[in-house]
């Protein structure tokens, strides 16, 4: 709101400067041309010089003929200096329609975000439907605010910039009116940029299917598990789900869009409940049952369809906010409102669907109570979380080392519980239940929600190791349960192996992308030369246009001002031109598989010595920065080595160069990056080497 007010007050500040600058110069203007037609009329007819005639201005006297002379060019300057206060009298009311139109929008979407956040949290469906009007009507209207803020913040520039011609085009001012021109360019680009990123953000989205590393079990596969799903649901008046699917990872939810299923790639639509193997052996029946009913409970509540319905809704608004933000930088500020108010209703949007996933998470957990009972319900969230720790260090073991992990991974799981027991569920009171698509309340806030006390019975209860023989308990869901579970071990052991195969090809392209030989690479001082020497020309060739032609409402005064300037720029440029161009194409960096050179130091630079990079843009150049490893030894500067900058304390070391040859500074900077990563990935990849032998079993107990 501040900003637009702003422009808004400076528009009626300049609307009133703007009157009394047009009638002031009108009546200087009047007076002017009633000076000149009175010297005119007492100059003799005959041409005779009369030195009584007297013209006072600007602190000088003008006599005889030359007072005329003097008196028409101040008429003519007044009368120019009077058209453009009167074409500057536009200006304001511009800047205060620009201002009030973004103001206006900033108070409306403030008012409609706080409203719709608060009717959200009475309504599910008044979230959804008020949340996808703000979709389809946020990016228009960031849109319309950042035209109005602009042509506001344009027109009071453009006023202000206006008042430098009423000294003449001196020096200083021309100066202050190209920064002005700067200053509007900038902002005209990036509110254009932003506009056009506005108008992708209205693009249709077609959310991604989910993925899930799992196996798609029919009935006759899993006739247990699947009477005990339908016999949940029924009791509970939930829809059943269309598809189960098991594995090793993530946890218990359930899902209503598409997903895909790997190994394979078959894709799934419509119902899916996904239950991991290694819970099943670790859990007892009440506590799975508990659960499942929780899951389904969300079908009943129409949560998953409800979630679907979300994604749109964030993918617009969000990229409407990307697309804002990624101008903001270069705007001077001026599109700062329009991403504040962005992510305003984003906040509004978060707090409203928080308040709606605490409910439903609530809602599902007494359901899953209702047919099972709260203690059991109880039990399943804290053995769950119990039950994690162990689950995840058998699967992190097992793709740390695929070639020695066993060959079912749920007895291995089973094993480490046996022997290590489980994790204590009081140290895991405010994590929350692992989903892929939602968020849950904290452990401690869903027991109590049941009604129930967390005491020491509850949390030896739910922590208590499972005997040996937990395992036979998936002979009640299904029919083969060994194989199911070597199979869902060898589908995620491909998955690590694909994994690793996927992230060595990357390594090994990373590592063959820079070749084996060096690469020089050479300033490029022929473009800022070229440049200098053009602005040289075009400084003299002014310079020129001012001896041989005059300029309307300048006086002879300034034309001489203006021309000296000109000259002497010219001739700036010109020598500067000159050095630069005598350079030639000196040698920047020598890059290289194992490192760095640069000729001002005394020795390369390791690229494994090297913590971090950048590289820069400045007035003369670009400039890379090398951060160097506490135990590196510390480069020195060689004699008349220039262009360098070495800090030992802060480990620095600033190298000064020009643009490079025949590369854009972005190209430069990726250059260096790949030669960096190549460094890394040889490294990685010989590491990897070494270790790989070493890896002749592995601890799933």
């Amino acid at each position: 709101m501040l900003l637009p007010l702003a422009i808004l007050l400076l528009g009626l500040w300049e609307g009133q400067r703007g009157d009394d600058d047009w009638r002031a110069f009108a009546a200087e203007r009047d007076h002017l041309a009633a000076v000149v037609a009175d010297l005119e009329a007492r100059s003799p007819r005959d041409g005779r010089p009369d030195f009584r005639l007297q013209f006072r201005h600007e602190g000088q006297n003008f006599g005889g003929p030359y007072a005329v002379v003097k008196a028409r060019e101040a008429r003519d300057e007044a009368g120019t200096l009077a058209t453009v206060m009167d074409w500057r009298r536009v200006l304001p009311p511009v800047a205060i329609a620009g201002g009030g139109i973004a103001a206006a929008l900033s108070a409306l979407v403030l008012l409609a975000g706080g409203l719709l956040g608060w009717l959200g949290r009475g309504s599910r469906d008044a979230l959804v439907r008020g949340f996808s009007a703000v979709r389809r009507l946020l990016p228009a209207t960031l849109a319309v605010q950042i035209l109005a803020a602009t042509a506001g913040f344009v027109a009071a520039v453009v006023f202000e910039a206006g008042m430098l011609v009423q000294g003449g085009f001196t020096g200083g001012g021309m100066k202050l009116m190209g920064i002005a021109a700067v200053a509007v360019g900038g902002t005209v680009l990036a509110a254009g940029g932003a506009l056009l990123g506005l108008r992708r953000a209205l693009d249709a989205f077609e959310p991604d299917p989910l993925p899930i590393l799992g196996r798609h079990i029919a009935s006759a596969e899993a006739p247990g598990l699947w009477r005990l799903v339908e016999g949940l649901a029924e009791r509970m008046g939930a829809l059943k789900p269309e598809a189960l699917v098991v594995g090793l990872t993530e946890g218990f939810f359930v899902s209503a869009g598409p997903a895909v299923i790997e190994p394979g790639g078959a894709r799934l639509i419509g119902r899916i409940l996904y239950v991991p193997l290694p819970h099943l052996a670790l859990m007892r029946g009440a506590e799975t049952a508990a659960i499942i009913g929780h899951e389904l409970a969300h079908y009943a509540g129409g949560d998953t369809a409800y979630s679907q319905r979300f994604l749109p809704i964030y993918a617009g608004v969000g990229r409407s906010l990307d697309a804002v933000a990624e101008r903001h930088r270069g705007s001077l500020g001026l599109l700062g409102p329009s991403v504040r108010l962005g992510l305003f209703v984003m906040d509004r949007f978060h707090l409203a669907v928080r308040h709606w996933s605490r409910v439903r998470e609530f809602a599902a957990d007494a359901a899953g109570a209702t047919v099972t009972s709260p203690a059991a319900s109880a039990r399943a969230l804290l053995r769950y979380s119990a039950a994690g720790p162990r689950i995840a260090e058998t699967l992190d073991a097992a793709a740390s080392a695929p070639e020695a992990a066993p060959s079912d991974l749920v007895a291995a799981a089973l094993d480490r519980a046996v022997k290590h027991g489980l994790a204590d569920p009081a140290a895991h009171l405010e994590d929350g239940q692992a989903h892929p698509t939602d968020t849950h309340p904290p452990t401690r806030e869903r027991i109590a929600a049941l009604g129930l006390t967390i005491d020491a019975d509850l949390l030896t209860a739910a922590g208590t190791a499972p005997p040996a023989h937990a395992l036979e308990q998936l002979a009640a869901y299904f029919a083969d349960p060994s194989a199911l579970c070597r199979t869902a071990t060898a589908d995620f052991l491909g998955a690590v192996h694909g994994h690793e195969v996927a992230i060595r090809a990357h390594l090994e392209a990373a590592a063959a992308e820079v070749g084996t030989g060096e690469r020089v690479v050479r300033a490029n001082h022929r473009p800022r030369g070229i440049a200098l020497a053009v602005g040289g020309g075009l400084f003299a060739a002014a310079a020129l246009a001012f001896a041989l032609f005059r300029v309307p409402g300048i006086s002879p005064h300034e034309t001489r001002v203006v021309l000296v300037t000109a000259l002497m720029l010219s001739a700036l440029f010109g020598a500067a031109a000159a050095l630069v161009l005598s350079r030639g194409e000196p040698v920047i960096l020598v890059l290289s598989p194992e490192g760095l050179k640069a000729p001002a130091l005394d020795r390369p630079m390791p690229w494994d010595e090297i913590a971090d990079l950048d590289t820069t843009l400045n007035q003369t150049g670009m400039v890379t920065r090398l951060l160097l490893l506490p135990d590196a030894a510390f480069p020195q500067r060689v004699p008349r080595g220039r262009g360098l900058k070495l800090d030992a304390k802060r480990r620095i070391v600033t190298i000064a160069h020009g643009l490079p040859h025949k590369m854009k500074p972005q190209d430069f900077a990726d250059l260096i990056g790949r030669y960096r990563t190549a460094a890394q990935a040889r490294r990685i990849l010989a590491e990897t080497a070494a270790a790989r032998p070493a890896h002749s079993e592995i601890d799933v107990a």
